[in-house]
């Protein structure tokens, strides 16, 4: 089914019926017209004298009419057939015969009688008929059949020639794309590296200007050029994101998934989604049920999200948040902050100061978030 047409199925069964009604009484009648005339030719041939009384035209009909069908197998494809020489009267001959001819003894009887017939004239009847289950009907329906099969199994290797070519395309495709994503992925590190550099540099020139007592113009100079720089890098950074996210997204759509197991299709857009987080957020570690709260969000949601997700990433303690929850001795303070109005992220901060997005949702799921994260506290929340 997943590599023929239902038209095709639809055909191949459909058709050899259709053949199969139009073709045996199409058989019937050549058949019968071509026995029809064998036997006309052969009704009343003799190596005796008919009209001198030396054999009797019931019998030769009779030895012809059987010796005809003997020599033609044919016979048999039909369920029943019957054939029928009258006179002109309409007095039957063969199969069966009410004539005196058989009281007629002498030779000059019989050739008065064979006389009458011939002159009279005779007339031959041929009936042919195939049931369902005569071998004719059951051959042709067998023939039909085998030929709808031999068509599908051409399209059925058509189509897998088509599929398996569009496979490797698509592999071709993905393979490029990984290429150009795992390049695109360490110059994004790159570029990560250089705007650790240039913040580093950034700053110790800050801390040397605040304690310098010499002329402060070159190092002015100095910030301003590192500042421009860091401004370039980030503005790289973004762009080299964005062509990360547009990767992930291409090699996503391109690999195939079972369209019969939805399930198999979002486990795939998961672990994708997953992977694209976290090489873009490094300093951050999102949770299996964060990427699936964010799967969950309309498109327009999810871009508001990542902004604020990219805010974490790069600087947390300038994120707006909403509330504290759960906080206490003993356990784990988790927080709360907002984003597209109805929006939901609820994150942590682990031992060593690094951030944790614990949960992603909205204003109507957040009984749902809440009673999760009442579930892990104490537990370091992200595993």
């Amino acid at each position: 089914m997943k590599y023929l047409p239902f038209r095709q199925i639809v055909f191949s069964v459909l058709l050899p019926l259709l053949f199969y009604v139009w073709s045996v009484p199409l058989c019937e009648t050549y058949f019968t017209r071509i026995y029809h005339d064998g036997l006309d030719d052969i009704l009343l041939q003799s190596d005796a004298s008919l009209l001198g009384g030396e054999a009797s035209v019931v019998q030769v009909i009779r030895e012809n009419i059987s010796r005809y069908v003997s020599d033609h197998p044919s016979f048999s494809l039909f369920s029943t057939y019957t054939i029928e020489v009258l006179t002109a009267e309409g007095e039957p001959i063969y199969p069966f015969t009410n004539s005196s001819l058989s009281l007629f003894t002498s030779q000059q009887n019989v050739a008065l009688e064979n006389y009458r017939l011939i002159k009279d004239g005779l007339s031959l009847e041929v009936i042919l008929y195939a049931q369902p289950n005569s071998p004719l009907s059951v051959g042709a329906l067998c023939l039909f059949g085998a030929l709808a099969l031999g068509g599908l199994f051409i399209i059925y290797r058509r189509q897998v020639a088509h599929v398996c070519e569009e496979r490797r395309g698509r592999d071709q495709i993905i393979v490029s794309l990984m290429e150009e994503g795992k390049r695109s992925e360490e110059a994004f590190e790159a570029l990560s590296d250089r705007q650790d550099t240039l913040t580093r540099n950034l700053e110790n020139a800050r801390r040397s200007l605040s304690i310098s007592h010499e002329s402060q113009s070159g190092m002015v100079e100095e910030i301003e050029v590192l500042e421009a720089l860091l401004d370039e890098n980030e503005a790289d950074r973004i762009r080299q994101r964005e062509e990360m996210a547009v990767l992930s997204e291409s090699i996503a759509v391109h690999t195939p998934v079972n369209g019969s197991r939805p399930g198999k299709r979002k486990s795939r857009e998961k672990e994708v989604t997953a992977k694209r987080l976290k090489t873009l957020y490094k300093r951050l570690r999102i949770d299996d049920r964060a990427v699936t709260g964010f799967l969950a969000l309309e498109e327009g949601m999810r871009l508001k999200c990542e902004a604020l997700i990219h805010q974490l990433n790069d600087d947390p303690s300038a994120v707006i948040i909403k509330r504290k929850i759960f906080g206490g001795k003993g356990m784990d303070t988790f927080f709360e902050t907002e984003f597209a109005y109805k929006g939901r992220l609820y994150f942590m901060y682990d031992p060593r100061g690094k951030v944790g997005i614990l949960a992603i949702g909205t204003k109507n799921s957040q009984a749902t978030e809440l009673s999760f994260l009442n579930r892990i506290r104490g537990r370091g929340g992200v595993a």
